[in-house]
């Protein structure tokens, strides 16, 4: 009867390949996001260590008082592009759960079909022995009638 080959194979492949590509792109936009928030992290702990330095000067105070304004506009601003990024992740997890989901009721369908096919080819070869089985008493049969 030959071997069992699976009519869907090409979708299946097409739809692991869409779920490995979701994967890497969730994983560097995951990556992404841990490096912003690290950042606002190191920005926020260098902001705090010159909140308690005392400038001995009012220039120096301008300067440190602007530099301070300035690390509360890049931390402002990575944190909308932190939000932008978990958006993105949710919506790319959706997508990455679908796609699972695609190509699990694929596979099931591939096992139903081999084991369907491993019946009937279990069902071939008792039928083949059954034949062979009556072959071989009926010629048993001749020889001694």
């Amino acid at each position: 009867m030959g071997k069992f080959n699976f009519t869907l194979e090409k979708l299946l492949d097409f739809r692991r390949e869409k779920e490995d590509s979701l994967k890497q792109e969730y994983t560097t936009l995951g990556s992404k996001l841990s490096l912003k928030e690290k950042r606002i992290d190191e920005l926020l702990s260098e902001k705090t260590s010159l909140m308690y330095l005392i400038e001995p000067t009012v220039g120096r105070m301008q300067i440190q008082r602007n530099y301070l304004d300035e690390i509360n506009q890049q931390v402002n601003r990575l944190r909308l592009e932190a939000v932008e990024l978990k958006k993105s992740l949710a919506e790319l997890l959706e997508r990455l759960i679908g796609a699972q989901q695609e190509r699990r009721v694929l596979e099931k369908l591939e096992v139903k079909q081999k084991d369907e096919f491993e019946i009937r080819l279990a069902h071939e070869e008792q039928k083949e022995l059954d034949e062979f089985a009556n072959r071989k008493s009926l010629k048993g049969g001749e020889n001694y009638g």
